[in-house]
């Protein structure tokens, strides 16, 4: 009996406390709890970005280049037919074709055949080749020459002395070792012409180091390559081209000069059969929660807020990062004396530029406070007021920093004789990430790029 007395005699003079506290008018006071602290995301996502580095030449070029390199004297020796030799030489300048992906070889040559003491005179023949090129991972060019046959009609036999030859036969018997010297002095010759390796490693090493775009913006140019990839050899109208796109990250900076990475060496090469040409560079609309509080609070601060008969008036403001959700702190009089936390998440529209945010209210610890002593609060127009008088318009912003890459991405010095120009077509969403002292918004400009040898 005296436990009894001793347990509930506190709760009779704790409810009478508060009947009489109500009966007074004097407002209750509450403090909830902080939100218990969560791990915040670390990054934003990344898109990847394609440079592409476009080295080509025309058939002519190639033909011309060709020409001062093949010599005159192709092949003398031994034929399939016992005792006889036979004499190819140049006659004339080779001529080069593009189309369906191959090289075709027009080679003008003059033929002697000799039989002991007994020689024919020179037969003028062209001779037809094609030629696919392949580049290996370890960037080698190679050529496989394929004989196409004769453009000219032969007479089916030729007396030399006691023999009599059928001089087609002696041609295509002899067209091998020929296949062999063209396909060598082709493969270095187009390897000449298009030095990938070095040009492609010059690009990369310059990729690495970030560039000044507009010295006005203090705007950089940061690049982060990943790998190089290289489409198949087009030759098509006459043109012959190769493909190579260096995959990177591209991300425009306001402000000091990026801290420049440790180099990364030229990494292998990867063959594919389609490249994304889109060239994106990433843009970061990072906005300070001082900035917004700065906003906010004037339309917040010492404003009544009315609820079933009720009133209270905020009187502090502030907003943090917590997690994935950013968390408003208030502080109210008025009906109901305290400290209360409530919770959002950010939201960007792309269609609008309208920085918002959704689903805003009072954290568990707060709610199961007011649950006991303020239902009436957790029920008012406060929430709805919140969320409202936190949205920011970004379209200025935005426009100021789609405007500052296009003007800088239309002709970047990446190094010397190394030019990037670009294009941009549109500006998309790509993520929000939420800090403790800010929101970041990314962005990103979507065009086309290409790397040009000066």
């Amino acid at each position: 009996m005296y436990l009894l007395k001793k347990t509930f005699l506190p709760l009779v003079l704790a409810s009478l406390a508060l009947t009489l506290s109500a009966c007074s008018g004097v407002n209750p006071s509450l403090t909830a709890e902080r939100p218990r602290d969560e791990a915040f995301r670390m990054v934003l996502k990344k898109e990847m970005s394609s440079l592409n580095v476009p080295i080509e030449a025309s058939s002519d070029e190639l033909g011309k280049a060709l020409n001062q390199t093949i010599r005159k004297e192709l092949y003398k020796g031994s034929t399939k037919t016992r005792g006889l030799t036979a004499d190819i030489v140049r006659n004339g300048p080779i001529a080069v074709s593009a189309a369906d992906n191959y090289l075709y070889f027009t080679l003008p040559i003059t033929m002697s055949l000799s039989y002991g003491m007994f020689e024919t005179p020179t037969i003028p023949l062209k001779l037809k080749f094609k030629a696919n090129a392949r580049i290996t991972p370890d960037w080698k060019l190679n050529t496989d020459i394929y004989y196409l046959g004769l453009s000219d009609l032969l007479a089916e036999d030729i007396g030399i002395g006691p023999l009599s030859i059928k001089p087609r036969s002696i041609v295509e018997g002899i067209t091998q070792p020929l296949q062999k010297v063209l396909s060598d002095l082709i493969s270095k010759k187009i390897n000449d012409m298009f030095p990938l390796k070095t040009r492609i490693a010059k690009v990369w090493n310059a990729a690495q180091k970030p560039v000044l775009l507009d010295r006005n913006y203090n705007a950089w140019l940061n690049l982060t390559p990943r790998e190089v990839m290289l489409y198949p050899l087009y030759a098509q109208n006459n043109r012959v081209k190769l493909s190579v796109g260096i995959n990177s990250f591209a991300e425009l900076v306001v402000g000091p000069e990026p801290a420049a990475k440790p180099p990364v060496p030229l990494p292998n090469l990867k063959l594919v059969n389609t490249i994304d040409r889109n060239f994106r560079i990433a843009m970061n609309a990072d906005l300070f929660y001082k900035d917004i509080l700065k906003i906010a609070s004037p339309l917040l601060l010492n404003k009544e807020f009315n609820s079933d008969g009720k009133t209270i008036v905020i009187k502090d403001l502030d907003l943090y990062g917590n997690g994935d959700k950013f968390v408003v702190k208030l502080e109210t009089k008025g009906s109901l004396d305290g400290v209360f936390y409530l919770t959002g998440k950010p939201r960007f529209d792309p269609q609008t530029n309208i920085f918002s945010v959704e689903d805003v209210d009072f954290d568990m610890q707060t709610q199961s406070l007011l649950l006991q002593s303020a239902d009436w609060f957790l029920h008012g127009t406060i929430k709805s007021m919140i969320q409202e008088k936190l949205n920011m318009d970004l379209t200025q912003r935005l426009e100021q920093s789609r405007e500052m890459a296009r003007k800088a991405i239309a002709q970047v010095q990446l190094a010397d004789h190394v030019l990037l120009k670009g294009n941009i077509k549109t500006l998309k969403f790509s993520d929000v990430l939420v800090q403790k002292d800010k929101i970041s918004i990314q962005v990103y400009t979507e065009g086309e790029s290409a790397v040009f040898f000066q």
